[in-house]
């Protein structure tokens, strides 16, 4: 039923578009639009038959003509009829060649595409000419190939339209994906890092419960509370240590092998950024700027701490604002700045930014605090990469943050 419908939209397409027609070089031979719609639709679409699509359409331009003629003409229907029946023969015929020369098979080939389409489009408008007993001179064969060559090249033209379209699509598409995947990633990472913190309480717990048993396991109410303590947090570890390890599995599995260049990254993180401000409706102008188009092989890293410091920036422009994010290295050394202009951080409290749990972010419905371990993320994913992060802050009128990485570290 799905396919029947189709096949209807695209009957009425080619009929439609056929009652547009040109006369080329002055000549009286009329040719129609309907045959550019039909190859189109055998170019793009694979699940219609060719040599059935160009016969339903084939009826449809023969019906529709029939129709029209029998409203607005005083010809006799058999007048009507021999008029418009080498119409329909054209396209038997266009259909029985097209798909005879397993024309879809050479549809990328540019040059064979349009030799075949132009060749198919005459034979069959001199079949139609010679049906309607029109004389046939070597100046009507020469407008004839001229025509098909025409509609032929036009038809193609449209075609690459389509698929250039259909790409930009699925660049976009595939641009999502990749961006939704490196902020799942990211998100990852940073929780990474207490996972390991956790992972060492846990070892240290499990150490000071096999003490408590070797203490008192001469004392037998002791004894066995002390060792079952000491199993559970054991067992607690395994199981713990196999979530860690698969998620480091998980990571290191997506980043071996692979890179992003700078510029890549730019666009993601821009694009990410943009989206955030439209969706919490922030005025904030964002300027991005880079100097090299480095293959960086650890973006992921670099992409966690630029999120969260263009997110930090956003976040202290109070809704309005500039955000800068910009780039520039010397022979050793790869730099990135983070700047806006927003409310600053207070002299006081500049030493203890980077500090796990600290913050001066509240919930303004719910009063509760922020978890304040963005900052303390970035720290330590910067020691994983032996860079530093400084920063400078004027209150009131923005903060500037400070990258800096080896390239050997950053590029691999």
């Amino acid at each position: 039923m799905k396919k029947f419908k189709k096949y209807i939209i695209f009957m009425l397409s080619v009929a439609l578009f056929g009652e547009f027609y040109f006369y080329p070089f002055a000549s009286s031979l009329r040719f129609s639009a309907g045959v550019i719609a039909l190859n189109l639709i055998i170019l793009v679409v694979d699940d219609v038959q060719e040599f059935y699509m160009a016969l339903y359409a084939g009826i449809s331009v023969f019906i529709l003509r029939c129709t029209t003629a029998l409203m607005f003409s005083a010809l006799g229907i058999e007048r009507i009829i021999q008029s418009n029946l080498p119409a329909l023969f054209y396209y038997i015929t266009y259909g029985l060649l097209i798909w005879g020369m397993g024309y879809r098979k050479r549809r990328d080939n540019l040059p064979q595409v349009i030799f075949l389409l132009t060749v198919i489009d005459a034979f069959s408008n001199i079949l139609e000419a010679l049906i309607r007993q029109q004389e046939i001179t070597s100046t009507t064969i020469k407008i004839i190939f001229l025509a098909g060559f025409i509609r032929s090249t036009f038809s193609y033209a449209l075609y690459l339209l389509y698929k250039k379209q259909e790409l930009f699509i699925q660049t976009q598409e595939h641009q999502k994906r990749y961006t939704q995947l490196n902020a799942l990633i990211s998100n990852i990472q940073a929780e990474m890092f207490y996972l390991r913190k956790s992972a060492i309480d846990i070892e240290r717990i499990m150490s000071k419960s096999h003490g408590l048993y070797q203490k008192y396991k001469q004392a037998e109410h002791l004894r066995e509370a002390t060792l079952d303590i000491a199993r559970e947090v054991h067992e607690i570890k395994k199981d713990y240590l196999r979530v860690l390890g698969g998620f480091e599995s998980f990571i290191s599995t997506i980043e071996e092998g692979d890179a992003m260049n700078l510029s890549d990254m730019w666009t993601i993180i821009k694009d990410n950024t943009t989206r955030y401000l439209k969706e919490n409706r922030k005025n904030i102008h964002l300027c991005f700027e880079y100097e090299d188009d480095f293959l960086l092989k650890k973006y992921y890293h670099l992409f966690t701490v630029l999120n969260n410091l263009i997110i930090n920036a956003i976040e202290a422009c109070d809704g309005e604002g500039e955000v800068h994010l910009r780039q520039k290295s010397d022979a050793e050394f790869i730099y990135f700045y983070v700047k806006d202009n927003g409310t600053g951080v207070e002299e006081d409290i500049a030493p203890y930014i980077f500090n796990p749990g600290f913050t001066t972010k509240y919930n303004e419905l719910t009063g509760k605090s922020s978890t304040g371990i963005g900052l303390s993320h970035v720290k330590n994913i910067m020691d994983e990469l032996e860079g530093t992060i400084d920063f400078e802050s004027v209150p009131h009128k923005g903060t500037l943050f400070t990258l800096k990485i080896s390239k050997k570290i950053l590029l691999g």
